[in-house]
């Protein structure tokens, strides 16, 4: 249970009304960036928002969860200014909430909803599940939170390789590599977010995001393989992260481009920094939740990353082309 409040003696008061009836001690976040680090941390059984009229924010993240957990039942508490109309139109953004109430809260009417959204998960089938995550992925309203599998790829290297050719050659050969990876992307109905000085940044979305980015990092490695005896090899890392991340425009006004943050894409990056040439990283968790029958992989344990407070629990992909250990940053 995860109950997102910035009010914290509301916060606790709803958490004890929960466990008196019986359901485990909830988890307590006081904001979206909060709800996000849990989420990111462990998924929970259902989402209660309290909302305050008219910060849309929650309602945005409602969205990008529905996006990433068609199955997971979100609830919301409105303020006592709120039409419920006014947020039942908002609901369209959050691709459909499970349940709206208003404040002051019917504790007989909040337990009677949160028992029948938990039994209705249980009731979805995999059909209809997919049905309406595909249909929440097609809408484009311009939103800040978003479901994401993040993609990187870096060249190994690199400094080392510009000493042994000519420039002209060098960004000759690595302009050819990155244009094949991004064909890739694109094969893989992925987005190039940009471009990391010799490498790449993705973006896959909607229902089956995490299956296109691994079958493209796959590809990549395709690639690789088939230039190994190139004139001037470039060995590629890649690392890739799943997760609900911020999606916007950056830049002074006029020169905006459009950019991803949060946890998943600095990880990403902290993967791909780590994985050896003619590999890629996934958590374990985000590699338990696809079809990898047959392709080659090794359980490299909790591995720790600068930046990440806690280790992670990752997968190999592929056969290093060398036998560099694993190195920990």
């Amino acid at each position: 249970m995860l109950i997102v409040d910035s009010d914290v003696h509301s916060a606790q008061a709803l958490a004890r009304l929960m466990e008196q009836h019986g359901y485990p001690a909830p988890v307590l976040a006081p904001s979206v960036w909060k709800a996000m680090e849990s989420v990111e941390d462990s998924l929970p059984d259902v989402v209660v928002f309290s909302l305050y009229y008219p910060n849309v924010d929650p309602l945005l993240f409602c969205r990008a969860l529905k996006q990433a957990h068609p199955l997971l039942p979100i609830m919301v508490i409105t303020s006592p200014g709120a039409s419920l109309e006014e947020i039942q139109t908002l609901g369209v953004l959050a691709g459909g909430l499970d349940a709206v109430l208003e404040q002051p809260l019917d504790e007989a009417r909040f337990l009677a909803a949160l028992q029948e959204v938990l039994a209705k998960r249980k009731l979805l089938s995999s059909s209809s599940v997919r049905e309406a995550a595909q249909a929440i992925s097609n809408r484009q309203p311009s939103v800040e939170l978003a479901a994401r599998t993040i993609l990187f790829t870096d060249v190994r290297g690199s400094t080392q390789l510009l000493e042994t050719t000519t420039t002209q050659t060098f960004f000759k050969d690595l302009n050819h590599k990155l244009t094949q990876q991004c064909e890739a992307v694109r094969q893989f109905s992925g987005d190039v977010v940009k471009f990391t000085g010799d490498g790449l940044m993705a973006s896959f979305q909607g229902f089956d995001r995490l299956t296109q980015a691994f079958q493209c990092a796959l590809k990549i490695l395709e690639l690789e393989k088939a230039h190994v005896d190139q004139h001037l090899p470039m060995p590629v890392g890649q690392g890739l992260c799943d997760g609900l991340v911020v999606c916007a425009f950056v830049g002074e006004e006029r020169q905006e481009r459009p950019d991803i943050f949060g946890r998943p894409v600095h990880l990403a990056a902290r993967l791909c920094g780590q994985a050896p040439a003619g590999t890629f990283f996934m958590k374990k968790k985000d590699f338990d939740r696809i079809d990898a029958n047959g392709v080659p992989h090794t359980h490299a344990g909790y591995l720790e990353f600068r930046g990440v407070k806690e280790p992670v629990e990752c997968v190999l992909i592929g056969l290093p082309a060398t036998t560099e250990p694993l190195r920990h940053g």
